[in-house]
């Protein structure tokens, strides 16, 4: 009998994302935006992917390691919602719950140029070769991926959707894979890799001298809960047996045990000699058998036991949570080198900053080293923590399948880049920009190399229409022509001052080589901090010694372009000297009489010294952030030079001399004050901290409201105006408190225009929480645009990073 199926369903769209993890997800929303009519093919009944319910890994970004480098634009605008809106609190992995899959449905539901297909899988693709195209893919050289394909291009895809057992065959001009596997680029024939480079290919530190299999692992999460009465916990036989920590492995923590609620682990995870996709069912299986291996010794015979009596298994994921596997291609691939240093690329459409994260090969199959080197070796860790940089919009499409784009952790990297870029914030806002991307060239009727040409006519209007739609991208500013805030003059009732002269005396960082137990130390502490004045005069740091004998201290200062800058050999415009006694406890000065150029961060460092302790400031402002000096010369530590992790043929660190940073400000003093919270900063074009915080920021010491002008040379017809609020891009927001606003974030708002000799109403606005707002209404000729801040969510000033006001937006 012959076999027969379904009929497919045609269905025709300008554009179709394949994968609804965060980045497809945001990919989709930004392309629908655009004016795209879009389809989102998501294999999941929930969307995020790894930050779904179903699977429970909390999504990062690029400020874990960098200060006040918080994503924005969809992303983060989904975080704030959730986070304002559900019960629950997500402190760690496997604690997601299902109230954040319907903040991501609701955001989909809310796009009218948006189709969304779920429990829908992409099982075929139909392409057809270019007909000038001429090429014979050969395996790379672990014989894992292939390169040196023909072009080719994308007709259709085919799709299954469960439950309906509908066919259904989705056609475009131009696609998105965002699967993560690059399962479109794979079937369409494009260009990928999978595994590790080896280390000579493009001469990376961090990767193996000979190419291999390794990936990082995939994770299954948990959650276990306390409910009030003992609970035995019986093992199936088939799970791994782990009777003492030193079973488990080196450096890998049971945290968060003392929680009623906790979840884990992220070094739970398996990876070779497995394979990410087509050994996907033993994975999990495997991830189960360690996951509740590692659960049975919590209970049974760990020293914990007693005190998981009460504990039961809540919660164990079904879907692994996978980090890496295929990479596909386009004309730029990013490496090991575009981490430790910004290329500043023309074709730039956001950053990353999370670190070098590449986990060990073998993962907790792997008990002789540790989970992540980091956590085992400071040489190590400090070569991986890396300042944030940007990633070009020709890493984002295939570079043989014309008409794809790339989206999530496929996008072209070697397996060393991937590892600060893989985040899911970090690739939300990128899969943001991929999008929209993508809406600009079907728009346009070009592909995708074409329109991220930087010599061309597309790239800048639509990075400019990134930067609109809120999508921070470091090195490009705000010079959208129909933005007529930008030829406005910025006034405020009030400003504030730079303040960090208040001493938190229960918290210090320590100058020397040996501070203590639980006390770090360096040969070098420092501030970044905007300056605005033409002059440093003097700096006062308020310090304590607990040294036997004077201290002489050496107070330097370097102009950096960024607050992110980390490195050490930067010419020195003023320096000074200070003598601390011993047993002194107080404000030290340092005179320095220097010119500085205003409009630039400033790194001021005390060097030299032991036991001389520098105090934390109780508030830490916006655009500033503390740092040490780490100095290492090269290599792992001496006790780690026997692991198999640091082995030569496995890493080569450098020597190096690099300023870490810490999400801290030091308790200091200026002469003069310094006042970089001005009101011109709201259409400066920058609208997050960069060089300058980029915030508007009213005196703390006076009560609302607080107002801000913008007044035009002339009247201006205006109907619509976008604001950024503050929502502390330095903060967690995914992991913060249940319904939690952000305090800094204003809260009720008026709009008004000036009309003759009166202001008129035109907008309010009661319980905002989040950071972005477009506001239309009807239009109005005014001379001036007045925002009058009534109340926020909690600080006792008024903040705002960007005020643009419209007539109306073309390109």
């Amino acid at each position: 009998m012959p076999l027969s199926q379904n009929e497919a369903e045609i269905r025709e769209f300008d554009l179709v994302v394949v994968g609804g993890g965060l980045s497809g997800l945001c990919a989709a929303i930004g392309a629908a935006r655009e004016g795209a009519r879009v389809a989102l093919v998501q294999d999941r009944p929930v969307f995020g992917g790894n930050c779904s319910s179903e699977v429970r890994v909390v999504p990062h970004g690029a400020n874990h390691s960098n200060a006040w480098a918080g994503h924005t634009g969809v992303t983060l605008s989904l975080l704030l919602e959730d986070r304002a809106s559900n019960h629950e609190a997500f402190p760690d992995h496997g604690m997601i719950n299902s109230h954040f899959d319907f903040t991501l449905l609701q955001a989909a539901h809310r796009e009218p140029n948006l189709t969304f297909l779920l429990n829908t899988v992409v099982r075929a693709v139909d392409s057809e070769p270019l007909p000038e195209s001429s090429g014979n893919s050969e395996p790379t050289s672990n014989g894992l991926g292939r390169i040196g394909g023909g072009d080719r291009r994308i007709l259709a895809v085919h799709a299954t959707q469960m439950g309906s057992e509908k066919e259904i065959r989705l056609v475009a001009p131009q696609f998105i894979d965002a699967t993560g596997d690059g399962t479109v680029g794979h079937l369409a024939g494009a260009d990928y890799r999978y595994g590790r480079e080896a280390r000579d290919e493009f001469n990376e530190s961090l990767a193996p001298v000979l190419p291999d299999d390794v990936t990082m692992g995939a994770t299954i999460t948990m959650r276990a809960r306390d409910v009030g009465r003992p609970v035995d916990y019986d093992p199936p036989p088939w799970i791994e047996r782990y009777e003492t920590a030193a079973d488990i492995g080196f450096k890998r923590t049971l945290y968060h045990l003392n929680k009623p609620v906790y979840g884990g682990y992220w070094w739970l995870e398996v990876c070779n000699p497995f394979h990410q996709i087509d050994d996907n069912p033993e994975v999990r299986h495997e991830l189960h058998r360690h996951v509740l291996g590692i659960w049975n010794y919590i209970k049974n015979h760990s020293e914990h036991r007693e005190q998981a009596r009460n504990y039961a298994l809540d919660w164990v994921g079904m879907i692994p949570g996978k980090r890496e596997s295929r990479r596909l291609m386009g004309d730029v691939m990013m490496t090991e080198h575009d981490c430790h240093n910004d290329r500043g690329w023309p074709d730039a459409i956001g950053y990353a900053g999370w670190w070098i994260d590449l986990h060990i090969k073998g993962g907790i199959l792997n008990k002789k080293d540790p989970g992540e080197r980091e956590n085992a070796d400071k040489n190590y860790k400090h070569w991986i923590r890396i300042p944030t940089f940007t990633l070009p919009l020709r890493a984002f499409y295939s570079r043989n399948v014309v008409n794809l784009w790339i989206a999530g952790r496929c996008f072209s990297t070697t397996h060393v880049a991937l590892g600060p870029a893989r985040v899911m914030q970090t690739l939300g806002q990128l899969g943001q920009s991929v999008g929209m991307a993508a809406a600009g060239a079907v728009a346009a009727d070009v592909l995708p190399r074409e329109f991220a040409a930087h010599n061309g006519p597309h790239l800048a209007p639509y990075q400019q229409r990134l930067l609109r739609a809120d999508v921070r991208v470091p090195g490009i500013v705000n010079r959208d022509p129909a933005d007529l805030a930008l030829n406005a003059s910025a006034t405020a009732s009030s400003e504030a001052r730079l303040d960090l002269q208040r001493a938190n005396e229960t918290t210090w960082y320590w100058l020397g080589e040996d501070a203590g137990p639980g006390r770090m130390a360096s040969p070098g502490l420092g501030m970044v901090v905007p300056l605005t004045e033409a002059r440093l005069d003097s700096v006062e740091f308020y310090l304590r010694s607990e040294a036997e004998a004077p201290q002489r201290l050496q107070v330097v200062v370097q102009r950096l372009n960024r607050i992110w800058d980390r490195v050490d050999d930067l010419p020195i415009v003023a320096r000074g000297r200070i003598e601390i006694e011993p047993g002194a406890r107080g404000w030290h000065a340092a005179r320095l009489d220097a010119a500085v150029e205003p409009g630039h961060p400033y790194r001021i460092a005390i060097l030299g010294g032991e036991h001389v302790g520098w105090a934390e400031a109780v508030e830490w402002p916006a655009g500033t952030t503390l740092q040490y000096l780490y100095v290492s010369s090269g290599g792992p530590e001496p006790h780690n030079a026997h692991l198999e992790a640091f082995a030569p043929d496995e890493v080569h660190i450098p020597a190096y001399r690099h300023w870490r940073q810490l999400r801290a400000a030091l308790a200091m003093r200026t002469s003069p004050d310094q006042r970089p919270f001005g009101a011109g900063n709201v259409n400066n074009g920058v609208a997050w901290p960069e060089r300058l915080p980029g915030l508007w920021m009213s005196d703390p010491e006076l009560s609302m409201p607080q107002r801000l002008d913008l007044e035009f040379p002339e009247p201006r017809p205006v109907s619509s105006v976008r604001l950024s609020f503050d929502t502390n891009l330095a903060r967690f927001t995914q992991s913060e408190a249940a319904f939690f606003r952000a305090p800094e974030c204003v809260r009720d708002f008026r709009l008004l225009a000036l009309e003759g000799d009166g202001w008129r109403e035109v907008h309010v606005e009661r319980g905002n929480y989040q950071r972005h707002r477009v506001i239309d209404f009807p239009e109005v000729t005014t001379s001036a645009l007045r925002l009058e801040v009534e109340a926020t969510n909690g600080a006792p000033e008024a903040r705002l990073y960007e005020f643009r006001a419209y007539s109306s937006i073309s390109d």
